[in-house]
């Protein structure tokens, strides 16, 4: 919402990965880091197909712990077969979307093998208890229903305005002044 200008979830979209009365878990799905998910293969010396391009964006999923990687992923993709150990490092979470924050599920991608379907993020954002609620009080953020088509759509850059449009919503129209009538 416009009371988030300024801030550094300005113009993002929080997918919340995990909500309960601990705080809540999310990641920003719309902010592109300044590495490409190649560049990560490289550093991290990992072999890669060539399908996976220089272009493909990693995104800063957040402002806590930005040097360590996550990767977003749609359940419904299959895995590789030899994932048994892999499986303990996958979170499951709703909507058909589950977290890893292994090496393993990174070279299964780069071997071609892995989700297809998949965001790689740096970081992420976290709330403690009743945080989120209160910011959501003041009228902080606004929601809509999670969608994999909105989180794993190609075009990152739109993502932002499929979630309005989710909700008949024009942000050009939004403002942080309240009137009087």
């Amino acid at each position: 919402m416009p009371s988030l200008a300024n801030s550094w979830f300005e113009n993002t979209i929080t997918y919340i990965f995990e909500h309960n009365e601990d705080g809540a878990l999310g990641f920003v799905i719309n902010r592109p880091a300044p590495i490409s998910v190649a560049e990560v293969y490289r550093q991290l010396e990992i072999d890669i197909i060539d399908t996976i391009k220089d272009e493909t964006v990693v995104f800063e999923g957040g402002p806590i712990d930005n040097q360590r990687g996550y990767i977003l992923f749609n359940s419904e993709s299959s895995l590789p077969a030899d994932s048994g150990e892999l499986a303990s490092h996958i979170e499951a979470g709703e909507h058909g979307v589950s977290l890893c924050g292994s090496t393993g599920l990174l070279d299964s991608i780069g071997a071609g093998n892995g989700p297809e379907d998949y965001l790689l993020l740096l970081g992420y954002a976290g709330w403690g208890a009743g945080q989120l609620e209160s910011e959501m009080t003041e009228n902080s953020w606004l929601t809509c229903a999670a969608s994999t088509d909105i989180l794993f759509n190609d075009d990152f850059e739109s993502r932002f305005n499929l979630a309005a449009d989710s909700l008949g919503v024009d942000f050009s129209r939004l403002s942080n002044e309240t009137g009087h009538a």
